[in-house]
């Protein structure tokens, strides 16, 4: 599924990339249009049959993690699928290890002690998308507060 976003937003680009030039070469423009419509289609029919697949085995995570601010449908699918249900950890901490999220402390002997930072060894895509999560999350939970002070 990846690659075939990746794919699609490269075809996005340099179908953005020949409206800016001007005067789009007709039959590199209408290729371009083909491919991002294949490429969309694609991209759908994965979605749904993972959607399908989540849904007779899963449903009830799925539902759960959709009603957390900021969890969409794609990262709970996403979710799910890496984690395998989340039946591959055992408690949190170890979600958090394969995550990268855990903090981690760099000192040597003589060193003054810094700050700790996450250990980024993990799955990248999934801190990630669960970063975006968070950062959505905050801007609605600011957007939310501003509209009730109003």
């Amino acid at each position: 599924m990846d690659s075939y976003l990746k794919k699609r937003t490269a075809t996005k680009n340099k179908l953005h990339g020949e409206e800016t030039l001007g005067i789009p070469s007709k039959f590199v423009y209408r290729s371009l249009k083909r491919d991002k419509k294949h490429l969309d289609k694609e991209l759908a029919g994965i979605e749904q049959r993972l959607l399908s697949l989540i849904n007779q085995e899963k449903q009830h995570q799925l539902t759960l993690l959709q009603t957390v601010k900021g969890i969409g449908n794609k990262t709970a699918l996403f979710l799910i699928v890496v984690t395998d249900g989340f039946s591959k950890f055992e408690t949190g901490a170890q979600l958090c290890s394969y995550v990268g999220i855990t903090p981690t402390i760099s000192e040597s002997g003589s060193s003054v002690r810094g700050r700790s930072r996450i250990s980024k060894v993990g799955n990248k895509k999934l801190r990630n998308l669960l970063f975006l999560c968070a950062f959505d999350a905050c801007k609605t939970r600011r957007a939310e507060s501003y509209t009730s002070a109003s």
